[in-house]
């Protein structure tokens, strides 16, 4: 099989044709995420067709639960879709052609949807960068800490990043969608890692100390994880 071929396949269940992202790459294992309600698969040179499709129908039920959770966050029509913000569906339009002086929340909709969702959460990142600005500096005085820069963008994979000896901290806009609540749990666990670096037992019983509830709060993050 050719290195990093990305095909599209597809296989039955239920009676219903699944759709999957399929490439190749130089690893030892067979990678499985659900990306904007696509199911993306990266498997070694040598995967066998049976290895990958066991793979997916073990796990057939969280994929499908992640996809329904996802398709709850956005919703892209030419014309009026939503956007889910802070936990509250808001009406969106999408047009080929926005002008400045359409009300609420417009976004271009380009060649592809891949394009179109990451502009999409680029605008997103400038229209909320204050209300992540504000939530952080709350909880910065609370936790008598400070930082310099604050970058609110999408991330691959992490919902926020920490780097203490820049004093930066960057948060996933996708925490868009979820509540309020979910947003400041990662604010304090990134501002956490100014005094612990790493993920260490202090680590969390400083977390724990600011938010006593802050594994039930993470929990919000992870519905539909695989």
């Amino acid at each position: 099989m050719q290195k990093n071929l990305s095909i599209v396949k597809k296989l039955s269940y239920k009676g219903e044709e699944i759709e999957y992202h399929l490439s190749f790459k130089s690893q030892k294992y067979i990678r499985l995420k659900v990306v904007d309600k696509k199911i993306i698969i990266t498997a070694p040179i040598q995967a066998e067709d049976w290895e990958i499709e066991r793979l997916i129908y073990k796990n057939i039920n969280k994929i499908t639960k992640l996809i329904s959770v996802q398709a709850a966050m956005f919703k892209i029509n030419e014309g009026q879709g939503f956007v889910k913000i802070f936990g509250e569906d808001k009406i969106a339009y999408f047009t080929k052609n926005p002008t400045i002086d359409q009300p609420g929340y417009v976004f271009k909709i380009y060649e592809t949807e891949q394009e179109t969702i990451k502009k999409m959460y680029k605008k997103l990142s400038i229209i909320h960068h204050n209300n992540f600005l504000k939530v952080i500096n709350n909880w910065k005085a609370y936790m008598n800490l400070d930082f310099k820069n604050l970058s609110v963008k999408e991330i691959k994979g992490k919902w926020g990043v920490c780097y203490p000896d820049k004093s930066k901290i960057v948060l996933n806009i996708r925490l868009i969608h979820y509540p309020i609540q979910a947003l400041e749990y990662v604010v304090v666990h990134e501002l956490a890692h100014l005094v612990h670096k790493n993920h260490s037992k202090s680590f969390w019983n400083y977390v724990g100390s600011i938010l006593p509830n802050y594994k039930n709060i993470s929990e919000i993050l992870k519905v539909g994880a695989i």
